[in-house]
């Protein structure tokens, strides 16, 4: 009866455990306490973490390019959503990134989820990014970065990164933002499920570290 007893424990231990690890999975936090982030330009005086795998998704109003108010509430009420952030039509990485999406998007929405794009760039310089990418799928200009905010995902960028951008780039971030503010977000990556809970994060500030079409499609709720 002991040994029996015993080796019920361990394997709902063993359950328990591989429960654990396939939830840890889903949640991909990639930053790391030794990230430079002079070298991405973030002020550290506030360091955004991102909401976490589980969190409902902060009640959101916003305003599309055609000045209509919609909610984030009544895209995940009716089915799974994709959130990407991203810094800027003048970022070469964005681009790709974002090219990327739009050669696939029409997968992402045939497993039945909606791919929304957050940025803090004016609805003018929205146009410009989806020239560049060819994106075809909803992009939000966060004219007064709200909705960074609410996803804990917004930074102030600091004056010398400020600089190498105008400078390499030849863009002011300021300017390009709506609000006219040098911040910007973490190119972050959520999926919520129709309830609106948060089912799968991916977070790093360093800019190059991106959640894949591939990443995506594996982790919508089924």
């Amino acid at each position: 009866m002991k040994k029996l007893l015993f080796a019920l424990l361990i394997t709902t231990v063993f359950v328990s455990c591989k429960k654990e690890v396939k939830e840890i999975k889903k949640e991909t936090i990639t930053a790391e306490p030794s990230i430079d982030y002079a070298n991405i330009g973030m002020d550290t005086t506030l360091i955004p973490k991102g909401l976490n795998v589980g969190d409902k998704a902060p009640e959101i109003t916003f305003t599309t390019v055609y000045n209509k108010k919609e909610t984030l509430a009544s895209y995940y009420e009716k089915q799974p959503v994709v959130i990407i952030f991203y810094r800027g039509y003048w970022c070469p990485v964005c681009n790709k990134h974002l090219t990327e999406f739009a050669e696939k998007a029409k997968e992402i929405e045939a497993a039945g989820a909606k791919l929304i794009a957050i940025s803090s760039e004016s609805y003018d310089n929205v146009a410009k990014t989806k020239e560049q990418t060819g994106a075809n799928f909803t992009i939000i200009s966060d004219a007064d970065g709200s909705i960074r905010k609410a996803f804990d995902v917004n930074f102030k960028v600091t004056e010398e990164y400020q600089a190498m951008i105008q400078d390499k780039l030849k863009a002011s971030i300021a300017e390009t933002n709506a609000n006219k503010q040098a911040e910007l977000p973490v190119p972050a990556t959520f999926i919520l499920d129709k309830n609106g809970k948060i089912v799968y994060k991916q977070f790093n500030p360093d800019y190059k570290v991106r959640a894949s079409v591939e990443d995506i499609l594996n982790n919508l709720p089924k």
